[in-house]
């Protein structure tokens, strides 16, 4: 790939332009579906294709095939040129200086591609009968799901930048749901890996089976202000709102509640958070970035001061900012944007069983509903659907559904007490690093 990277550089370059970057990509997958302990879905796919970006005094130009062939190399990147002819000038734009260091990141297994299909279907067999097996109440599995992909990503541009990498994910998912007396509740859970000897099926079906069961016979709760414990699912959501509104997009266009606040506490002394592209566990991960960019750990609250934002070379040139190579890119078919790559909350040294303990009466919250659409970025005001069992002296009592917890998203950080040190990757909605937490105090609306 890196050497069709550098063909489409080549056709870029007789275009007339300043600056041309290539970027090539090819990758692969498989899911199995399994229901019943019968294949319900098997399907593979393979994709490539590039994409090719120019820049003609200050304007940019962007066209992209899945065509490999030098005659469609070419034509992509004379629509580039044209496209750039047209495009609205902006001085800020351009490729980022060229890099030497880049992290070793080990990212890719061979052994996803050794073993068998059989194999693979039998890993989401035993994940289906884990969650039937665990209690008599799971009625059935709604999905039991193995998915994996491969991918080669590579880069060339007119500075002389070109490299390559290869990566390999998989997972399983699973969503059982336990039925008792006409009542039906569900309960998900997920592995993930870099080949399927990483993934842990049974113990993935029976943290599914056991969130559903715990929640039979939920009812709304008394509306009140209590403390609240978010599960590492709920903190993860939560991080995925706050981590889109730590960009320097967010904060130029005043669509970021941080936007001007560099330097000032933002959230209790407990609280540390960074984005880290370079963590080997993290399904983000990578040794540069969209644009070639070394990816690298970016600490953007540290003990509760913002510390700054993610950038990536267009906003960080705006700011008079190196990126933080956070210029993500998730297909060919698109130009890079600054985003986050594995957030991570730093973790502490509670249990999530202590945390509990210690909570005379509050709402311990294992799933939310409407986050990205119920959460404002700008202001910070959320209101989500929860679900989750009421903590009654210490211990966790009754399931509680068809409640609303509000509040403020910069309120609720300073509001935080403890973090746990119940760690967990979680890939819902991004690549997330979080842990229980507690929140002194919130708004829950029920009855």
């Amino acid at each position: 790939m890196l050497d069709i990277a550098r063909k489409a550089l080549q056709y870029a370059s007789r275009q007339g332009v300043d600056q041309s970057e290539a970027f090539a990509m090819i990758n692969s997958s498989l899911k199995v579906k399994v229901y019943r302990q019968e294949v319900e879905e098997l399907a593979s796919s393979t994709g490539s294709g590039v994409g090719i970006r120019v820049f003609k005094g200050n304007s940019v130009g962007f066209a992209y095939t899945s065509d490999l062939s030098g005659d469609s190399l070419e034509q992509t990147a004379k629509a580039a040129a044209d496209n750039a002819a047209v495009a609205v000038s902006d001085e800020f734009l351009g490729l980022p200086e060229p890099a030497s260091d880049f992290p070793e990141l080990e990212l890719y297994s061979g052994n996803l591609a050794t073993y068998p299909v059989a194999e693979k279907i039998e890993l989401a067999k035993s994940v289906e009968r884990a969650s039937l097996e665990r209690d008599r109440r799971i009625s059935q599995v709604e999905a039991a799901t193995y998915a994996e992909g491969e991918g080669l990503v590579a880069i060339a541009n007119s500075l002389g930048f070109g490299r390559e990498y290869r990566e390999t994910t998989c997972y399983a998912f699973v969503q059982a749901i336990a039925e008792q007396e006409g009542q039906m509740q569900t309960g998900v859970s997920f592995t993930t890996g870099r080949e399927p000897s990483q993934l842990d099926g049974v113990a993935c079906g029976r943290e599914a089976a056991e969130r559903a069961v715990a929640l039979l016979g939920a009812s709304q709760c008394q509306s009140m202000s209590c403390p609240i414990v978010t599960d590492p699912f709920v903190t993860a959501s939560l991080l995925g709102v706050i981590g889109s509104a730590l960009t320097g997009e967010a904060a130029q266009k005043q669509r970021s509640m941080f936007a001007g606040l560099e330097g000032e506490t933002v959230a209790s002394g407990v609280f540390s958070l960074s984005d880290d592209g370079t963590h080997p566990d993290g399904l983000s991960s990578a040794p540069f970035d969209g644009e070639g960019v070394p990816t690298r750990e970016t600490v953007l609250i540290n003990n509760g001061v913002l510390q700054g934002f993610l950038y990536d070379t267009y906003t960080g040139r705006k700011e008079s900012q190196l990126s933080t190579g956070n210029g993500v890119r998730g297909s060919y078919r698109t130009m890079p944007h600054v985003g986050t790559t594995n957030l991570r909350l730093l973790d502490g040294t509670v249990s999530l069983e202590e945390i509990i303990a210690g909570v005379d009466l509050g709402f311990y919250v294992t799933d939310v509903s409407g986050m990205h659409s119920g959460a404002n970025a700008v202001s910070g005001d959320f209101s989500v659907g929860a679900t989750g069992r009421l903590i009654r002296g210490g211990q966790l009592s009754e399931p509680v559904r068809e409640v609303t917890i509000a509040g403020n998203l910069l309120t609720m950080l300073k509001a935080v007490q403890i973090v746990g040190n119940d760690n967990r990757w979680v890939p819902f909605g991004g690549s997330v690093h979080a842990p229980s937490m507690l929140i002194a105090e919130m708004t829950v609306s029920g009855k």
